[in-house]
């Protein structure tokens, strides 16, 4: 396994699934083994059966091994209907927190929302996730309301939005 500390211009950000990047499936495979390590069972995404959807959208953030394997840094999904955009799931890897990836991977999300013209986007992050909150707070978003119990009992949540209607690239 490579070093955890790394230079953020060695990260590739893509699509999954992706024609042009062959370990798209194993980046699969990767973001499922997170998933399920890192969120309770009731909350881990079923990838297989969404991601097939028009409306669901995976991006990863990996780096490319000089023996050509590719490494999971982070994902987020988001899920866009004519309504409303919500980022679903935002995922750094453990062992790659607190290196300026999520904030990375969020900049250019951000960027590819954009472009597909969305002009609100929203999400729900627990109220304890003290640094995921962070994250969000620092790429704009605004907290709008809590709602108590929103994951499970004595887990609350908070939505919060960011205005992407004339905001720059």
């Amino acid at each position: 396994m490579s070093d955890c500390r790394l230079n953020i211009t060695s990260l590739s950000f893509t699509r999954i699934p992706s024609k042009k990047l062959r370990s798209s499936e194993l980046l699969l495979t990767a973001v499922k083994q997170v998933e399920k390590h890192t969120f309770p069972s009731n909350e881990v995404f079923d990838f297989d059966n969404e991601i097939k959807k028009r409306t669901t959208s995976l991006y990863c953030v990996y780096r490319q091994e000089n023996d050509g394997c590719v490494e999971l840094c982070s994902y987020a999904v988001y899920i866009r209907t004519k309504l409303v955009t919500r980022i679903h799931k935002v995922c750094v890897v453990e062992r790659y927190r607190r290196q300026g990836i999520g904030k990375w991977m969020m900049e250019r999300l951000l960027r590819e929302l954009m472009k597909a013209s969305a002009t609100n986007v929203d999400l729900w992050v627990d109220t304890s996730r003290i640094p995921a909150r962070q994250l969000y707070l620092s790429c704009g978003f605004l907290e709008m309301e809590t709602v108590r119990d929103y994951y499970s009992p004595n887990r609350d949540g908070i939505r919060m939005e960011l205005k992407l209607a004339g905001r720059i690239n």
